[in-house]
C-alpha cells in the first residue's frame, strides 16, 4: 500500500515538471503620441548688427563760406579787376560792400563825374561796376583822345531797338533807351543825312529788329553785324541773306575784328569821334565811344579802337557811324561828349543798341 502511494507520488511530481511553463506578464506596449494642434509656422531669424557707439567726436562736412563764394563769384565775373587791389580799394572804401559782393553798385561814369582811383589790370580807368547787371564801365586814352568802353556780360540783354517814328523821324538814344527800360545804349545804324540835316528817320542801309526788317541792304563795302538766337555775333559782308536765326543785325563800315583778327581799316583812319561795338570770346559785348573835334580830345582811328577792343578778348567787332552820331549813354545820361556842343544828347537816330535792365530778362 506504502508502494503504491509513492508510485503516485512520483507520478504526479514528473507531471507536474512536464506541464507547460507559466505564461509570462504581458504588458501592453507603449505607443506614441500625436499632437493634433497645427505645427507653428517658422519664424526666420534676422542677425542684426546694432551700432556700436564711440567716444570718438561726430564727423561734420565742412561748410563753405558764402562771403567767400560771393567773392570768388564778384572776381570771376570782373575778371578785368586785379582781386587784391580791389579789395584793398574796398577797404578804403567799405560803403560799397554793405550789400555784399553781389549788390556793389558804383557809378561815377556821368560826364560830371572824375571815375574811381580804380584801375583794371590792362591800366584803365574804372567809371562804373553794377555787379547785379553784370557792367563794367572804364575811361581809356587813345591817340590822346578820351574813350569810354562799357563791357555788358550778359549778351541776352542786348537789343537793336528802333525810334518810334523809323521812316518818318529818328530819336536820341536815351529816349530809345528808357522806353526799352534799358540801362546802356549807344549808336545804331546810320541815316541819310543831307547837308548835316537829317532827322534820323531815314536809314542808310540795312537792319533787323527783334526780326523786323527795314531798309535795303549797302551792298558790298559795307558789313553786316548779327546777332543770333544763341547771343552770339557774327561780322560778315552786307550780301546775301543774313543767317535764318538772326534777331538783330546793322549795316556799317568796316570790320574792326573778325575771328579775333584785326580788319583793314580802309579810309577810316583820320582823327574823328568814334563808336564801335563788338563781342569777347567769353561773349560780352563791348561798346565803345571816342570823343573827337575837341582841343582835349580831337579822336583817332578805328586802328586803336580795334586794338582796344582786342585787349579785352574781342573777337568780333564793327565800327558803327561815328562823327555826330557817336554817343553812350548809361543810366539816364550820356557818358561821352558828342562833338556837336548843341546837342549834348547826341542826335536824332533810326535805332540803338540797348543793354536793358534786370527785369526785362
Amino acid at each position: 500500500m506504502k508502494l503504491r502511494i509513492s508510485l503516485l507520488l512520483i507520478c504526479a511530481l514528473l507531471l507536474a515538471g512536464c506541464s507547460a511553463p507559466a505564461a509570462p506578464e504581458v504588458t501592453a506596449p507603449t505607443l506614441p503620441v500625436f499632437n493634433t494642434e497645427p505645427a507653428p509656422e517658422t519664424v526666420p531669424v534676422i542677425e542684426t548688427t546694432l551700432p556700436v557707439e564711440t567716444e570718438t567726436e561726430p564727423v561734420t562736412e565742412p561748410t563753405e563760406d558764402p562771403v567767400q563764394l560771393a567773392r570768388e563769384w564778384f572776381y570771376h565775373v570782373f575778371w578785368e579787376l586785379d582781386p587784391d587791389e580791389t579789395e584793398a580799394w574796398f577797404a578804403a572804401h567799405p560803403e560799397y560792400l554793405e550789400n555784399g559782393y553781389e549788390g556793389v553798385s558804383i557809378n561815377e561814369a556821368w560826364l560830371s563825374d572824375n571815375g574811381l582811383d580804380l584801375y583794371t589790370t590792362q591800366g584803365h580807368q574804372v567809371l562804373a561796376i553794377d555787379a547785379e547787371n553784370r557792367i563794367l564801365i572804364l575811361r581809356a586814352t587813345l591817340a590822346g583822345s578820351r574813350t569810354v568802353m562799357a563791357i555788358a556780360k550778359l549778351p541776352d540783354r542786348l537789343h537793336l531797338y528802333p525810334s518810334a517814328g523809323l521812316g518818318s523821324y529818328g530819336e536820341v538814344v536815351g529816349t530809345i533807351a528808357e522806353r526799352h527800360n534799358g540801362l546802356l545804349a549807344m549808336t545804331g545804324s546810320g541815316f541819310i543825312d543831307p547837308d548835316g540835316n537829317g532827322n534820323g528817320g531815314q536809314i542808310a542801309g540795312w537792319c533787323m529788329c527783334g526780326g523786323e526788317r527795314y531798309g535795303s541792304p549797302m551792298g558790298y563795302n559795307y558789313f553786316r553785324f548779327e546777332l543770333g538766337e544763341d547771343n552770339w555775333f557774327t561780322v560778315t559782308r552786307a550780301t546775301g541773306e543774313p543767317m535764318s536765326t538772326t534777331t538783330d543785325a546793322m549795316e556799317f563800315e568796316p570790320a574792326l575784328l573778325i575771328g579775333g583778327e584785326t580788319q583793314p581799316p580802309g579810309i577810316w583812319t583820320g582823327e574823328n569821334p568814334r563808336a564801335c561795338i563788338g563781342q569777347t570770346e567769353r561773349g560780352e559785348i563791348l561798346m565803345l565811344g571816342v570823343e573827337g573835334r575837341f582841343s582835349d580830345s580831337p579822336g583817332c582811328s578805328v586802328v586803336e579802337c580795334a586794338k582796344l577792343m582786342q585787349s579785352y578778348g574781342g573777337i568780333n567787332a564793327i565800327n558803327v557811324d561815328g562823327g555826330t552820331t557817336a554817343i553812350l549813354w548809361y543810366r539816364g545820361q550820356p557818358i561821352m561828349r558828342c562833338s556837336n556842343r548843341s546837342r549834348s544828347e547826341g542826335r536824332y537816330l533810326p535805332n540803338a543798341w540797348v543793354y536793358v535792365n534786370a527785369d526785362n530778362g
